[in-house]
């Protein structure tokens, strides 16, 4: 594989011997390299905007280790590849560390050229991503169906997973997907548990007492298989310009025409719990539709971008 130069690599090392050898070697090979010598510095260069394809980081530094360094990476940018560069008093951690989400380790001393073939092989899988990702670019419409039984389902995976498709097609920002993922979830819990599980959502408020005996009551009936075998069908149907969220569960429906007006906006202003999450829903969706007994619920949201 051929460096190119829209390569850009963070060399973090409190060596300054070790950082050097690395700057000057990269960009031999036609990369940016940008260095740092703690891992704080590194962060503070992180946080500044730069896009970087690749971080190599020695474990054992002052203040934060490179295992810190690691570890908030991950929570930020789970998708940029980390090296390790460790010394052999810590190839136990190295290890471990790539268990928890490092890409790769290097041991001291190193040769140049197993490092360079380390790298390589890191960003050729970082150019396969990036051409999956491509992909998306292009994509006018997609529809998924999922059939899940009601205690083999996970509402927020599902929503997560949703939203992920949203942001690949660039459907909306990123603050306006989070509140998508929050009305996804919303949506099937309340198909699960008032649906599937016909649990009354009047039993549960703000009283402890109340919402400790309807916990335990769900826990029961996920447990009992007339409930918990029951079904739950999503189909997703989205394109640049509009998205289709559509749930089906197999509970007996409710009355759901007192929430709605006749542009199918819900209406009723009241917080009683009963109406909690069509009021999150509310603020979030274009269009809410039902079937005539109640047990199918569509939302419907035109992208800002095309209104």
């Amino acid at each position: 594989m051929e460096f190119t130069s829209c390569r850009h690599i963070l060399v973090v090392d409190d060596e300054h011997t070790i950082v050097d050898l690395l700057e000057e070697f990269f960009k031999g090979l036609g990369c940016n390299v940008s260095t740092a010598a703690s891992a704080e510095e590194a962060l503070e260069k992180l946080r500044n905007g730069k896009s970087y394809q690749l971080v190599l980081t020695d474990i054992n530094m002052p203040g934060k280790s490179g295992l810190d360094l690691l570890k908030i990476i991950r929570e930020t940018r789970e998708d940029l590849p980390v090296v390790l560069l460790t010394g052999l008093k810590t190839l136990d951690n190295a290890i471990n560390a790539v268990k928890s989400g490092a890409t790769d380790y290097i041991t001291k001393p190193f040769e140049l050229s197993t490092l360079q073939r380390v790298v390589e092989r890191i960003l050729r899988k970082q150019d396969r991503i990036v051409r999956k990702e491509q992909i998306y670019e292009n994509l006018n419409y997609l529809k998924l169906n999922f059939e899940y039984e009601t205690g083999k389902l996970d509402p927020g995976a599902v929503a997560r997973k949703l939203v992920k498709y949203l942001e690949k097609i660039r459907f909306a920002e990123s603050d306006e997907l989070g509140k998508y993922e929050l009305a996804f979830t919303e949506t099937l819990v309340n198909a699960i548990e008032h649906g599937n599980l016909e649990l009354a959502s009047r039993t549960k408020n703000s009283d402890s007492f109340q919402i400790a005996e309807y916990e335990e009551l769900k826990e029961k009936r996920l447990n009992e298989q007339v409930f918990a075998e029951r079904k739950i069908i999503i189909t997703f149907e989205c394109t640049r310009e509009v998205f289709n969220f559509s749930v089906k569960d197999e509970g007996n429906g409710f009355n759901w025409r007192k929430y709605l007006n006749s542009s199918h906006q819900i209406q009723n202003e009241s917080m009683k719990s009963y109406g909690r999450g069509f009021h999150l829903i509310r603020h979030v969706i274009d269009e809410v539709h039902f079937n005539d007994t109640g047990n199918i619920i569509t939302l419907i949201k035109n992208s800002a971008q095309n209104t």
